[in-house]
């Protein structure tokens, strides 16, 4: 008789000396996450995020066996409404995917198991999980579940955001919309010779693609608003960790002309699924839409032989990457009373510190965007 999964909770410290299983774990998980898996996860130092880190974890035995579940845990802060009595799966502005990592061949098992490990772990406490996709098998698996133990439970914060996930070929997914891009492609092509490369992130082609788009971005808005990733050293730092190529997987594309890029994106690939998280191009041709045509090439590594079997935009709702990439991944945030103890009642007002922390976010990004066009020089007649 299989014995059942023995979870316990240990520091952030102590993960770099599991990287190789930690690594294993994340090549057989129900649902892929690559923001969860080492190079990424222990990039987070750079940030001064570890501080603040848990993780949870399960084996087969008691601080032995195979690793079969990872969970990277924090309290919320001010964006989550310092929601007491709460913790939170981890997530920061690189990080658009909270699912966790849990072995596929028995992933009921550890999530029953989790069930009963909650109010011994987190007594009194309440979860929030935050960016998770809701038709996905994890949250398919855990919400008839918590039905089952009569554990209160609500989905908030719902948007969709861009996807590619289709049977179509190339030529019938682009249409009408790839023959626009086409057009600006054959202009683009006048001042000279156009290449779509892609780079794997471990090799010698790959890091010069990660410079490039280091230069690009910080040549851009980002760099102007000081928000680029080479604008400080420490994202700089985290950046070159995260997006070296070991695991996850880093997939670079790029638009070429002339041997110089105009457009990059940085992907992380895992369990098939391509992840678009950062993208960036030169804004000197941007009358050519070249990032919109290296978004149209995305679509070509998942409509073709590429072993791609979806894209996840990671994007914000409502970006222009929905103009043509057609399907959506449907997102939400989680709020789980994992032990008993909040019930309905306590996770509707949960619900509502969130709702006001949302809006209090809102007003703070539009408040910065009238100051940034309030300081913007008037061009000269």
């Amino acid at each position: 008789m299989t014995r059942p999964p023995a979870w316990s909770i240990l520091p952030f410290a102590a993960l770099a000396a599991i990287r190789e299983e930690w690594r294993a774990l994340a090549s057989r998980a129900l649902d892929p996450n690559p923001f969860y898996e080492p190079d990424f996860l222990l990039a987070s130092r750079e940030l001064g995020e570890d501080r603040r880190l848990s993780v949870l974890v399960a084996r087969e035995a008691e601080g032995a066996g195979a690793m079969l579940a990872l969970i990277p845990l924090r309290r919320p802060g001010w964006r989550q409404g310092w929601l007491r009595s709460t913790w939170m799966m981890h997530e920061n502005a690189y990080a658009p995917l909270t699912t966790p990592l849990l072995d596929r061949k028995r992933a009921p098992e550890l999530l029953s198991g989790l069930l009963e490990a909650a109010p011994r772990l987190f007594p009194g406490s309440a979860w929030l999980v935050p960016l998770l996709p809701i038709s996905r098998p994890f949250w398919q698996n855990l919400g008839p579940m918590l039905d089952a133990k009569g554990l209160a439970h609500r989905v908030v914060r719902h948007f969709t955001r861009a996807a590619i996930e289709t049977d179509e070929d190339f030529e019938s997914y682009t249409g009408r919309h790839g023959q626009t891009l086409l057009r600006r492609e054959r202009k683009l092509a006048t001042h000279g010779r156009i290449q779509y490369i892609v780079a794997e992130g471990d090799t010698p082609a790959g890091q010069a693609m990660l410079d490039a788009f280091l230069t690009l971005e910080a040549k851009g808005w980002k760099g102007r608003q000081g928000t680029a990733l080479a604008c400080r050293p420490a994202s700089l730092a985290f950046a070159r960790q995260a997006f070296r190529g070991a695991s996850p997987a880093t997939l670079y594309e790029a638009l070429m002309l002339n041997d110089q890029p105009l457009a990059v994106n940085v992907n992380l690939l895992s369990g098939g699924v391509l992840y678009t998280v950062k993208a960036a191009f030169d804004e000197d041709y941007r009358g050519y839409s070249p990032g919109n045509l290296l978004d149209r090439h995305t679509i070509a590594l998942a409509t073709g032989e590429s072993g791609v079997t979806r894209v996840d935009s990671c994007a914000n709702p409502d970006h222009p990457l929905e103009l043509h990439w057609r399907e959506r991944e449907a997102i939400g945030t989680l709020l789980v009373d994992w032990t008993g103890s909040h019930g309905p009642a306590g996770l509707e007002r949960m619900a509502a510190r969130l709702a006001r922390a949302d809006r209090a976010i809102s007003r703070l990004a539009a408040l910065r965007g009238l100051l940034r066009r309030a300081g913007t020089p008037r061009p000269k007649a």
